[in-house]
């Protein structure tokens, strides 16, 4: 049983090592239709996250601005977002700060809310969080991580459905704090 093992972990290192030395950066695409001639293509410059981010937002009508923090700022049906893109990472941070807000004083209002950003964090795509400000009131925010690549076909649908999510679940957040008011004035 010993040797069995043995054998499949020097398989697996022999592979790798084999792959490693046998992969190509560019890859050279041949075409031998016209005289036998062998013409080669490189394949194009991978656009980064953070343009390719700008360069979406602008695409669906948006108008990306930079914040003093180095996020993208932007708005998109009378709704302010912020995004976070690094060059060296495919996944992007998208918030919608401000989504909702209460006093920091209204203790029964706090609980509803702390209960509806559980009940939403525990099923929702989108995180709910909320955080006490320098005045009295409590500011609860909206944010997603998501892959954003230029492989995904139709990039701008798939911005404008994670920019709904965002819509979703103010609508779910909203509603369900009614639920939870309507819910304390039966008993």
């Amino acid at each position: 049983m010993m040797w069995h093992i043995i054998g499949i972990l020097a398989f697996v290192v022999i592979y790798n090592i084999w792959r490693y030395n046998h992969d190509d950066d560019n890859p050279v695409e041949t075409d031998t239709s016209d005289n036998n001639q062998i013409i080669e293509t490189h394949t194009e410059e991978a656009i980064n996250t953070r343009q390719l981010a700008l360069n979406t937002i602008e695409r669906i009508g948006s108008e990306p601005k930079y914040t003093e923090e180095g996020r993208i700022q932007f708005e998109y049906q009378g709704v302010v977002f912020l995004m976070e893109a690094a060059d060296d990472c495919m996944f992007v941070n998208l918030i919608w700060p401000w989504c909702h807000s209460l006093s920091k004083f209204d203790i029964d209002e706090f609980a509803r809310v702390r209960q509806v950003v559980n009940d939403i964090n525990a099923r929702g795509t989108a995180s709910v969080f909320y955080g006490i400000t320098d005045s009295d009131d409590v500011a609860v925010h909206i944010k997603k991580n998501f892959l954003l690549v230029p492989q995904i076909p139709d990039l701008e649908d798939y911005m404008k459905l994670m920019l709904e999510t965002f819509f979703r679940t103010a609508r779910t957040l909203n509603l369900e704090i009614e639920k939870c008011r309507l819910h304390e004035c039966e008993r």
